[in-house]
């Protein structure tokens, strides 16, 4: 799965979890967005791999809030 596959996932389910009444905390919100421009950067120069470490640190960042919170 690729990063812009990976980053739907992770905001259908932010969406499902505000569907049900859950807060998002403004971090996970923010982190979400800079993983899609930098994802978006990257499909426009795939010579950008510098980004690579951030989207994989944003997208982790909401991954592990969203495995959190989905367990409670």
């Amino acid at each position: 799965m690729g990063y812009g596959e990976a980053w739907k996932v992770l905001a259908d389910m932010i969406t499902e979890l505000r569907s049900r009444g859950e807060t998002i905390p403004p971090n996970v919100m923010n982190d979400l967005r800079s993983a899609k421009t930098m994802i978006q950067i990257l499909k426009v120069d795939p010579t950008h791999f510098e980004n690579l470490p951030r989207i994989e640190v944003y997208m982790e960042n909401v991954e592990s809030y969203l495995v959190f919170t989905v367990q409670e």
